[in-house]
């Protein structure tokens, strides 16, 4: 809570220590003095902006706590990234650091979402993402849109991100189709103009495969695509831009009309899932069958197909995302039934931690499957797990990122000789 901190003290310790460090860092060359001349006119202001807004207490009680704590900790580095601006609008939405540190995402996942961390305007934070979302919703609202779909990654709380969010919608008078456990992009983007769906527009809390620092807010429009740069500008410039906390009304989703909340999920419910008596819509066969269509092998080779889908062998690493549980079912429902899953070191295993990509403190590496350091992670541990007899014997190893919209291979090559 925030009723015991002297605001006033705050923002006259932060003053000095904000000036003292930005004078320091343009002294020694570590800023050039355009960037020293726009954080020195906008970190403060934004600082006592947020110090001073009642409405966040109510949203994240915790909030200024965090911020308190990072103040007399005197971190001037962390504040001024966390305030000299808001969070950039691009193209598909807002990405960016939940926090500078290891510490602080380790606090968030333990203690979630309003963990008492640093937070401000241009870190991707609960505060930031109601204060967006009214924007979007008000941007929806005005346009008639009525139906939203909602999903996330294995991102650290991004569940919990995206039932926050799936509040705010409701509170705005949509209909919310909410995924019930994570589940990859290219899912949400195909379920927001499936008919079952018809919705007017989509969000995925993921941040691709940037390092576990980050996260993000992956923002589609009716077909499944990006939103038209018009669209785009229009939303961002007239909505998002002035949106405020005040802005901010959730309705817990327990709260929810009939009919106004929609669990997204499989054919049936998860066991550790409160439904809350809600309706679950299966996408999953939906997507399955529409992958399917795509699929030209089966077509090319008819009766052969059964059997020289066996006959491929392929490894499988899921990189602590949501495709463990996508990719294999797909697989397996479109014949390619002799794969193998790489569980060594937790990868088969949701973790927004990203453990086997920390080896290095410091050097945070990307889940990136196109990145050659990823596919050593997966070779290495696929041998470690299954032999190197094993790896030798498959044709092809597959690895997805954490919204599993982005896929590498490893596949053998051939020394020719020649004259």
């Amino acid at each position: 809570m925030t009723t015991h901190l002297n605001i006033g003290q705050l923002l006259e310790t932060a003053k000095a220590g904000i000036e003292d460090y930005l004078n320091s860092a343009l002294d020694e060359g570590r800023i050039d003095s355009q960037l020293h001349g726009t954080a020195a006119a906008s970190t403060l202001p934004n600082l006592q902006a947020w110090l001073e807004d009642a409405k966040i207490d109510e949203l994240s009680p915790n909030a200024k706590a965090g911020i308190a704590a990072a103040i007399e900790a005197g971190q001037w580095e962390a504040i001024v990234n966390a305030y000299r601006q808001d969070l950039s609008f691009g193209t598909g939405g807002i990405r960016g650091m939940m926090a500078f540190d290891r510490e602080s995402i380790v606090a968030l996942k333990e203690t979630g979402i309003d963990a008492p961390i640093l937070k401000g305007p241009n870190t991707l934070n609960n505060l930031v993402l109601m204060r967006v979302s009214a924007g979007v919703a008000q941007f929806g609202r005005d346009k008639g849109f009525s139906k939203i779909v909602i999903g996330y990654d294995s991102r650290v709380r991004g569940g919990d991100f995206a039932r926050m969010i799936s509040e705010l919608f409701l509170a705005y008078g949509f209909t919310v189709y909410l995924f019930d456990e994570p589940c990859p992009y290219p899912e949400v983007t195909f379920t927001i103009p499936n008919d079952a769906v018809k919705s007017d527009l989509g969000i995925l809390i993921s941040a691709s495969h940037n390092d576990y620092r980050y996260n993000g807010y992956k923002l589609s429009c009716g077909n499944g695509s990006q939103f038209d740069p018009t669209e785009r500008d229009e939303m961002y410039k007239k909505y998002i831009m002035n949106a405020t906390f005040d802005d901010v009304k959730l309705c817990p989703l327990a709260d929810a009309e009939t009919g106004k909340l929609i669990y997204l999920g499989g054919s049936e419910q998860l066991p550790d899932v409160d439904y809350g008596g809600r309706d679950l819509l299966n996408l999953h066969d939906r997507h399955r069958d529409h992958i399917l269509e795509f699929l030209l092998a089966k077509q090319l080779l008819g009766d052969k197909f059964d059997a020289a889908a066996e006959d491929l062998k392929i490894g499988y690493c899921a990189y602590h995302g949501v495709g463990r549980k996508a990719v294999p079912r797909l697989l397996s429902e479109a014949g390619y039934s002799n794969y193998t899953n790489i569980t060594a070191d937790g990868l088969f295993e949701l973790n927004g931690l990203f453990p086997s990509f920390c080896s290095d403190p410091g050097k945070e590496q990307q889940p990136d499957p196109g990145d050659f350091r990823a596919a050593d992670v997966a070779v290495k541990a696929f041998k470690a797990e299954h032999g190197d007899a094993a790896f030798d014997e498959i044709d092809i190893l597959i690895g997805t990122d954490p919204d599993a919209d982005r896929c590498g291979m490893v596949v053998k090559g051939a020394l020719v000789l020649g004259a």
